[in-house]
């Protein structure tokens, strides 16, 4: 039986790597300065429909492509990207100044990164399978503890 592309039943850790503070507030100066555009140009009424309506898709934009790190019986699951709990291989927790270094001149050229500004930790999950072009997955981390400790004992199992 195959599980590729199946997600397990028993999420054990999830992790929503929502975008800073900063990022939401970037949204809502750049969609309210669209809004007084064209409150200027076509009048105030429809700048505030303009403000409004494109505030609210950028928003729901933001939120339904934050991505999700979970995992469960059966995978570690970062966005739409799956690895097989059986092909993780040594897990290593960087601080910011590591982060920075592995994402950038020391960063491998086909690994799979899920990076996410304002996050200033990251894992880095070693890809044991063959057949997987990624030598590993560099994460950004809010818990980078908790995401160790879960996907250890995951991989235990």
């Amino acid at each position: 039986m195959t599980t590729e592309g199946v997600d397990g039943k028993n999420p054990v850790f999830q992790e929503r790597l929502w975008p800073s503070l900063g990022m939401w507030i970037f949204a809502f100066i750049m969609t309210t300065s669209l809004g007084i555009a064209y409150g200027r140009a076509y009048g105030n009424n429809l700048g505030l429909i303009v403000a409004i309506s494109t505030t609210a898709v950028v928003a729901l934009g933001l939120i339904v492509n934050t991505p999700l790190v979970q995992i469960d019986e059966l995978n570690f699951r970062v966005g739409r990207a799956r690895l097989p709990l059986k092909y993780v291989g040594k897990i290593q927790k960087l601080d910011e100044q590591q982060s920075r270094r592995a994402r950038s001149i020391d960063a491998n050229s086909n690994a799979h990164f899920q990076l996410r500004g304002g996050i200033k930790g990251t894992v880095i999950v070693e890809v044991t399978d063959p057949q997987d072009p990624h030598p590993y997955w560099q994460v950004s981390s809010r818990k980078p503890d908790l995401l160790i400790a879960a996907l250890s004992n995951a991989k235990n199992i």
